[in-house]
């Protein structure tokens, strides 16, 4: 049997753990590690505090307490680059009233960073990875296509360099590059917000596992079967994965500090979509909910329909 809390919960599946304290207080914390995607120590640590906090405001949270930041490097690292890593996390956080204030500092032969997020909410607008609901309109907040886009970056500087020129062109490889630190650098706080304004029965965030692996895990967990017929996509990036070798057409794309997907009534998403169209922020609907037929799953229709976009 699987650990629960005081309601009879499980923690088991979501995006962060979570402590009801008392009956006007819930503490939602969550710890997020990776090794180095950007070679900007500032943009890294921005990219390391969007993705730690994110998994919070997928639980509905909008007030962060504290990022306490996780840095392990080799002993000849330059200094500069952890001062950096350090600049771009604080400055990322300091737009929710956060500074980066503590943490844990080791040597490691490889750099992995990250960070320790801490917020409250009220324990009634806490939104879990389970409960979506058979009818439930199911949406997505930021395009896929991370892993290809970060990959191009990598090998534009090594001996990958001219394989990858010879089919793709260097400035639609930046283009998409640029577009990929956008969205992981876009905090989600303000889809947390829309959730609580609008109501929403479920929500995670699309990280590691691709959108297919995290739908699954909602599905699963709500005993659903989640439809997927639309996968907007950073624009140039299938053809990217294809050549990569990666899954991003098939849903299973890994992500950094991606977006956030929403399972709500379908007479909601109207609103949703214009609150966050009010902060210049995208929103697509990508699929539906429906009773599960044998094993809970989730899954791409036979006609999916990809949406090549840009981001704000």
């Amino acid at each position: 049997m699987l650990p629960t809390d005081e309601s009879g919960r499980s923690d088991i599946g979501d995006d962060a753990i979570v402590r009801i304290v008392n009956d006007d207080l819930a503490v939602v914390e969550n710890i997020d590690v990776f090794t180095p995607i950007h070679d900007d120590p500032f943009i890294q640590g921005q990219i390391v505090a969007c993705n730690a906090t994110n998994d919070v405001f997928a639980m509905g949270v909008t007030d962060i307490v504290s990022l306490q930041a996780f840095l392990a490097f080799p002993q000849d690292m330059p200094q500069e680059i952890v001062v950096g890593i350090l600049k771009g996390m604080n400055d990322f956080m300091v737009r929710f009233g956060v500074s980066i204030t503590g943490g844990q500092t080791i040597t490691n032969p490889c750099p992995v960073i990250g960070g320790v997020c801490l917020g409250v909410a009220h324990p009634r607008h806490l939104v879990y990875s389970t409960g979506a609901r058979p009818g439930d309109a199911v949406l997505l907040t930021k395009p896929l296509g991370i892993q290809p886009a970060m990959r191009s970056y990598r090998d534009l500087q090594d001996e990958k360099r001219d394989a990858l020129l010879d089919h793709f062109d260097e400035q639609e490889l930046r283009r998409m590059q640029d577009i990929a630190v956008r969205v992981m650098t876009t905090s989600n706080l303000e889809v947390a917000k829309a959730m609580r304004e609008v109501g929403v029965h479920a929500a995670t965030d699309v990280t590691g596992f691709g959108l297919l692996g995290h739908a699954t895990n909602v599905a699963v967990l709500s005993n659903v079967d989640i439809l997927i017929d639309k996968m907007p996509v950073i624009s140039g990036t299938l053809d990217l994965a294809r050549f990569f070798g990666h899954r991003l057409a098939e849903g299973y794309g890994a992500e950094t500090a991606g977006g956030m997907l929403v399972f709500l009534p379908p007479e909601r998403v109207d609103g949703f979509i214009s609150i966050l169209a009010a902060d210049d922020l995208p929103c697509w609907p990508i699929g539906r909910v429906i009773s599960a037929r044998e094993q809970p799953s989730a899954q791409l229709t036979s006609d999916v329909e990809y949406i090549e976009t840009e981001f704000p």
